[in-house]
Parts: C-alpha cells; structure tokens; sequence
C-alpha cells in the first residue's frame, strides 16, 4: 500500500517529529462499522464522520469523499452547525481538503450572519490550517474576525473554547486583527482556570506571534499555572511566549526549575 505523510508537527528541534500517515490506495479494506458514507446528507452522515475523526480512520479515500458529500449540499441546506462539527472533525484527523476550505469559503460568504461564534470559530479554525491558498485563508479568517467584534455578536453567549480558536486561527492565517484579540481577552481571562497546558500554549503563542500583550489575560495565565500540568515542552513555549510579550511570570520560572530538578534526580537515581 501507498502511504503518505499528511500532517506533521515538532515543539522544538530536539523534539520527536509525529507523523500522521494515510492510506492513499484504492484497495479493499475492513471499514470500521458505524462510518459509512452512504444515504443523503444528514445526521446519520455527520455522525460517521465524527466517528470516523475520533476513532482515527486515517483512509484519504474515506476523508476525499466525505469532503464531497458535504460539499454538494447547497448552503441553504446545510446547517451552521453541521458544517462546524465537519470542521471539527477534519481538524481532529488533520484532514486539509480544498474542496471543504472552498465549501466553507462559500457557506461563509452566502450564510455568514447564519453562524454563531463557535460555528464561525470552528471554520476558521479549520480553514487557517488547511487551506493551500495563504491568502484566501487570510482573506477568510479576517472577514470572520471582523464578524466576531461586530456589536450585536457581543450579546451572544459564546464559549471560550470559541475565543481560542479564533485567536489561534488569526495567528496560524497571520491576520493580525488588533480588535478581535482585544475583544477575546476578558473572555479568555474569566476562563483560564478551565484550561490546560495546551490551551495556554497555543493562546499564549498567538498573542505573542502579533506581540500584543495584555496584562489581565497574562496576570490569569501566570496564577493558574501550577494547576496545568505542564510538561515540560509547555513549560519552554510558554516561556518564549512570555518574553516575546516581555512579560514576568515567576511561577512558569519556578515550575520550570521543579522540572530540571526533577529530571536530573531521575537520572542520578538510574545511574
């Protein structure tokens, strides 16, 4: 069987690489039940495709034609909802397909005011990293930015998970939108206690990537982090992320020093 690398991703250059393979061949093969394509758009469908993302079905075949089953659909047809959790789902098995990032692209641009935040925030989530065309994704991200910050939107009830994806998308398409991280920082900073390393890493990276520092987010960011877990990975992007933004957070320093500690007794006591 053909198989090619789809995905990959290293923290730092003595990190181990991660490669997310697919099965490129039009061979037969053992379909895990519950993820087939087949019947008319609707739940059933959406359903197997999430399946399909959590499970992981890494079949390019699977990921090609589920792609174009939500791509016939016409907008007017097709939920808001749906059309996120698709996103979602492509995001999680790290599926770029062109033919969804235009689906989306047209959705957006006929259905936009149709779309609440975490729907608008799961598609520009997806289309920032998987789009092929740099600048229609910076085109896309941006219009859905300029979306999020609009008055009647801050009425909404949106979750912060919304708010990260929205930063860290604008950050992955290199739209610099000064409004949208300030709209998003209280949101983030009422929330910081719910997040994990991860959470802190990418939202802290985003910010850092456009050096827009804002201090009630950071100041929650600093106090909530011995309760994150942090590996060690974490502990060394935050710390950039911090200096970039010029930022003192002596507990990151601190937690950082428990970890060398810690790695440097493992290693006496292996010897």
């Amino acid at each position: 069987r053909e198989m090619a690398a789809a995905a990959a991703s290293s923290a730092s250059a003595a990190a181990t690489r991660t490669v997310r393979l697919f099965l490129f061949d039009e061979g037969p093969r053992a379909i895990p039940p519950g993820i087939e394509l087949a019947g008319p758009w609707g739940e059933p469908l959406l359903r197997a495709i999430q399946r399909a993302a959590w499970h992981p079905w890494r079949d390019a075949t699977f990921w090609r034609r589920a792609a174009a089953r939500v791509a016939a659909v016409p907008p007017a047809e097709l939920a808001g909802r749906d059309l996120a959790q698709v996103c979602l789902a492509f995001r999680k098995i790290e599926y770029a397909s062109t033919e969804l990032v235009h689906c989306c692209e047209r959705f957006v641009g006929e259905r936009q005011r149709n779309l609440n935040m975490f729907e608008l925030a799961a598609v520009a989530s997806y289309c920032a990293a998987a789009s092929a065309d740099a600048r229609m994704a910076q085109a896309l991200v941006g219009q859905i930015a300029d979306e999020a910050c609009i008055e009647w939107r801050q009425r909404e009830v949106v979750p912060w998970s919304a708010w990260r994806m929205l930063v860290t998308s604008a950050a992955h398409a290199q739209v610099n939108h000064q409004l949208l991280f300030t709209t998003a920082s209280p949101h983030l900073a009422r929330s910081v206690r719910f997040m994990s390393g991860r959470d802190a890493v990418d939202i802290c990276g985003a910010y850092a990537s456009f050096r827009f520092k804002h201090n009630g987010l950071l100041t929650e960011m600093s106090r909530f982090l011995p309760s994150m877990g942090l590996n060690n990975r974490e502990v060394q992007a935050l710390q950039e992320a911090f200096e970039r933004l010029e930022f003192d957070a002596p507990l990151l320093l601190r937690i950082r020093e428990l970890h060398k500690f810690g790695s440097e007794g493992f290693e006496q006591g292996s010897s």
